[in-house]
């Protein structure tokens, strides 16, 4: 079955939006086209570890933004996942159009912007191979990637290309999203991407509505280190208008003390056992959340309605 997406499509892809299958057999995904604006959503398809003994490559996205090229699109949103499980740096992408000048200058007519979960940078104790030890990676298969991928780097010939990479601290290597999807950010801001939270612009058509509101709700899963770009982003939109803020989330470790320094008012979680759990839940663990759910947005109502 082709894979559902992140749900990034109910906001960015638009009500006339196109539906299209794209992909070789066992990858097969879905793109959402609008005229010449499409929307690749690679969240699930690409999300996870890398698997021992195969090479998982970032071909997918080459082979996408070269039918994107065939069929006149002129604007592309791609959304990338932390972790990404891609274990080749990106470099699929450029055997795809033939080294990294070539895809520069095909890219070139075409406005790519890349939206991502949070920062990762590409390499260091925030990188791809840390995230990967995080999600069950054998330390040492991680040490070779990273290894493999600063060998990587060192022999890219960057150039000076203006782009809007924040924090570099020493190279876009080192860009505080550079290692998002696996690295694949990494290639792609060096092919002229912009690289956005994808919270930021999935809030800014709701900020409207946000301002106007008596309460912000964000609901969302599991949080772990950093809040969800989409919360840091409602909540700054809150925050500007007095509106306050209360997230209901899956499990995490928000502490009722670090509230006010995030900006939050209020933090509800619907699976503390599950805080610190490792690994997917089962289906008998799962039954009972939306009844969880419904109980912790009635008590959100009680406690902070005014009516």
């Amino acid at each position: 079955m082709p894979y559902v997406g992140s749900g990034a499509e109910d906001v960015l892809a638009g009500d006339n939006s196109e539906t299209v299958e794209l992909g070789e057999a066992g990858e097969r995904h879905f793109a959402y086209r609008a005229g010449t604006a499409l929307l690749l959503d690679y969240t699930q398809i690409l999300y996870g570890i890398p698997q021992e003994g195969a090479s998982q490559s970032s071909h997918i996205v080459g082979r996408d933004l070269a039918w994107a090229l065939r069929e006149g699109i002129s604007e592309v949103h791609i959304v990338l996942p932390i972790p990404g499980c891609v274990s080749d740096l990106g470099m699929g992408i450029l055997e795809e159009f033939g080294g990294l000048d070539a895809a520069r200058e095909a890219l070139a007519p075409m406005s790519i912007q890349v939206l991502v979960p949070g920062e990762q940078q590409l390499l260091g104790l925030g990188g791809v191979a840390r995230s990967w030890i995080a999600h069950g990676l054998d330390p040492e298969a991680a040490q070779r990637f990273e290894n493999t991928f600063s060998e990587t780097v060192a022999g890219i010939p960057v150039r000076s290309t203006g782009l809007p990479l924040l924090g570099t601290g020493g190279g876009p290597e080192r860009s505080i999203y550079a290692g998002c999807g696996g690295g694949i950010a990494y290639v792609l801001g060096l092919l002229g991407a912009q690289i956005l939270p994808i919270g930021d612009v999935c809030i800014d058509p709701m900020r409207g509505e946000i301002e106007d509101s008596d309460l912000f709700v964000y609901v969302c899963g599991h949080i772990g280190e950093d809040l969800p770009s989409g919360l840091l982003a409602g909540s700054r939109v809150a925050a500007s208008r007095g509106v306050p803020v209360v997230v209901i989330y899956d499990s995490g470790a928000l502490r009722k003390g670090e509230l006010a320094r995030l900006g939050l008012n209020g933090a509800y979680e619907i699976r503390p056992e599950r805080a610190f759990a490792t690994g997917e839940a089962t289906t008998e663990e799962l039954a009972d959340l939306p009844e969880r759910l419904h109980s912790l947005v009635g008590r959100v109502a009680r406690t902070w309605g005014w009516n």
